[in-house]
């Protein structure tokens, strides 16, 4: 068989997701638009790695090393798909925060960290922080005497590494994992801002800000976003969730954490894809519906009546 005539049916689809990126990337589509584009392209990405990249692994876990008419074996295959998409992704983070979050910025829509808050949007964060969040997080520790906290498909959690504020000769955890509640919550948290503008803070960020809150006693040393993909097409049983596929995160965790989390989660570096800012593009979608700028989206389509209906009402 020539395998020159043939192309990776994985490749492909990566290359028909490239163009959706394209589309991020077009300075002629409108501001807004571009935001929905790294969306839909980072929503497709989640369906790939837990359809597609989960069968490729799957197979390998089998022993299966035939190779398809384009002359790659599923790993083969694996390892071209995450080279590509770790380029895909880079430029996605690239198009977003060195085009895009400008851009916004100059039209009056301000996407802030932690540190970039002014005083009356500190204080609107602690009020929302013990009010709306608190309630609902609950930390896990990580230690040798409890199964480790189950990561959820396509959920953020806040991987937190603390110490004692002062010794003790009590035993006490070095690791702990907040999820991140999405059920009536925003991604986006809308800040105080002078009218016409618009101010937005990260959820994770917010949680981020106020974390002492929730380990009195302890230190902060880091906290960093992850999220877990997990495959969906295996035959499960009832209730339970697929193996981990691939595992995103921002920053730079510390890497006891990481092979940590590689280890439970049993994923290998391979499996690792970093974010700047954040890993969760699909959440973009939340920011595109928030803002009411039309100047800045598509404009609406304007039905059209066929000419035989106005033909016909004018006749009658």
């Amino acid at each position: 068989m020539d395998t020159d005539r043939y192309i990776n049916r994985e490749l492909s689809w990566l290359e028909f997701n490239r163009r959706v990126l394209e589309e991020a990337q077009d300075p002629s589509v409108p501001l807004l638009e571009r935001v929905k584009f790294l969306a839909i392209f980072s929503s497709n990405l989640d369906e790939s790695f837990m359809i597609r990249v989960a069968t490729l692994k799957r197979r390998i876990r089998a022993g299966d090393h035939s190779a398809g008419p384009d002359g790659l074996t599923y790993a083969e295959t694996l390892t071209a798909v995450g080279k590509r998409v770790h380029e895909l992704v880079e430029e996605q983070h690239r198009c977003f925060l060195q085009e895009i979050q400008p851009l916004l910025a100059s039209e009056g829509v301000l996407l802030l960290r932690p540190k970039e808050v002014g005083e009356d949007q500190r204080l609107f964060l602690g009020t929302y922080f013990r009010q709306s969040l608190l309630p609902v997080l609950t930390p896990l520790a990580i230690d040798s005497g409890k199964p480790f906290p189950y990561l959820g498909n396509c959920s953020l959690s806040l991987v937190v590494s603390i110490r004692p504020s002062k010794s003790s000769v009590l035993p006490h955890t070095t690791m702990s994992v907040i999820h991140i509640p999405r059920r009536g919550l925003p991604s986006f948290v809308a800040l105080p801002a002078p009218a016409g503008t618009y101010a937005f803070m990260l959820l994770q960020d917010v949680i981020r800000m106020c974390l002492s809150s929730i380990y009195s006693g302890y230190d902060i040393v880091s906290s960093h976003a992850i999220r877990t993909t997990r495959e969906t097409d295996a035959p499960l049983p009832r209730g339970a969730e697929g193996a981990a596929v691939r595992l995103q995160h921002d920053g730079d965790p510390p890497p006891e954490v990481l092979i940590r989390l590689l280890s439970e989660l049993e994923l290998s570096p391979a499996d690792l894809f970093e974010g700047e800012g954040f890993g969760a593009f699909c959440d973009l979608q939340a920011l595109y519906t928030a803002i009411d700028l039309p100047r800045l989206k598509d404009a609406s389509p304007v039905p059209l009546v066929p000419h035989a209906v106005v033909a016909r009402d004018s006749d009658a």
